[in-house]
């Protein structure tokens, strides 16, 4: 009796390892995920540096914007109805973030070579203006033949996504803060990091 219960733990053994490898390595290689790790956006890979501190001011000078999570929405024309409703939409999203709506600002980034502004910056009451070289607001103005609405840079500068027309704003408003949240734990992961070094 001991011996035929014996030669079952070997197979049993091996079968409890095996069958959960097989079974993530075939999660992996079909690209599933869970939901708590989709985006609704699309990330932006690799992230590219879009130099935000660049960027001019159409009278004035240009705030500064380091340290601040941007949405960037790209206006090639004047701002008309379907802009200024995207602009409403994007406005609640900061106000729906409530704690954290002093990190993010809201931008709408015209062509430089634009000698009138696309929209009066005073149509809201946090609402930045501002101006860059007519090939980025065009890079940001289409991709890959789609017209896009708006786009989230981070805290550094770099492009991390992007949000095809028409705007799924409550989408966008579950992604950034997602990564606000993720940007405060680096954030003080690299405080400890410096406070322990020293």
């Amino acid at each position: 009796m001991a011996l035929r219960e014996g030669r079952w733990q070997l197979p049993v053994l091996l079968a409890m390892f095996f069958i959960p490898t097989f079974a993530a390595m075939l999660l992996v290689f079909t690209g599933w995920r869970p939901a708590g790790f989709t985006n609704n956006g699309d990330l932006v890979q690799p992230a590219a540096q879009l130099n935000p501190g660049e960027w001019q001011a159409l009278i004035g000078q240009a705030p500064m914007l380091t340290g601040d999570w941007l949405i960037v929405v790209p206006q090639t024309s004047a701002c008309e109805q379907p802009c200024v409703e995207r602009l409403d939409q994007l406005n609640r999203v900061r106000v729906a973030l409530d704690r954290d709506i002093e990190r993010v600002r809201l931008v709408v980034l015209q062509p430089s070579n634009r000698t009138t502004p696309v929209i009066d910056a005073r149509a809201g009451a946090d609402l930045l203006v501002l101006s860059a070289p007519l090939a980025q607001v065009n890079a940001l103005a289409q991709h890959n033949g789609q017209a896009m609405a708006a786009h989230i840079v981070d805290y550094r500068g770099y492009h991390a996504m992007r949000y095809a027309a028409p705007l799924d704003a409550s989408g966008l408003l579950d992604d950034l803060e997602k990564m606000l949240r993720l940007g405060k734990e680096e954030a003080e992961r690299r405080a400890l990091e410096e406070a322990t070094a020293e």
